[in-house]
């Protein structure tokens, strides 16, 4: 039994690994701006910044491997094991696609310079500091923080 398992989380790993990117969710690089877009940028010093994680977009690719897997490794065993099988490997299947999307991110607090507080959270891509002057740049209902000019 120990053995079918370790076969069956073996086979989910590799075949997971296959479906992940290593590929940034979003891009701290200057790009030009086409017509009718409009792009609010602010000035501000970050209060506080907390690590933590951010769950990436997940499709059902763990899921199906793991229930697919499991429904083979099941077909084994007498009687109900090809369903058993599919339902546990599924369950493990999605799990481990959900373990292998997080990404480290940041909680920014920035003190903006009209008075107004907020918070964004983002990638970890840049490093912050309590102090730093900050720009939050805004488009398409979308915020990042961005170091100022005198911080790079």
């Amino acid at each position: 039994m120990y053995k079918i398992i370790s076969v069956y989380l073996g086979i989910n790993f590799l075949l997971l690994a296959g479906c992940t990117s290593n590929a940034p969710v979003t891009s701290n690089k200057v790009g030009t701006v086409t017509k009718e877009q409009v792009v609010t940028v602010k000035q501000g010093t970050v209060i506080v910044v907390k690590d933590v994680l951010i769950q990436g977009k997940t499709s059902n690719a763990g899921r199906t491997v793991g229930s697919v897997t499991g429904s083979i490794l099941g077909s084994s065993v007498p009687y109900a094991g090809s369903i058993l099988g599919s339902l546990i490997g599924g369950a493990v299947g999605g799990e481990a696609e959900k373990a292998a999307t997080k990404k480290a991110g940041l909680e920014i607090t920035l003190e903006l310079e009209d008075g107004d507080k907020v918070v964004v959270t983002q990638l970890a891509e840049t490093k912050f500091k309590a102090g730093d002057k900050v720009q939050l740049i805004m488009k398409n209902n979308v915020a990042r923080v961005a170091h100022g000019q005198d911080n790079s």
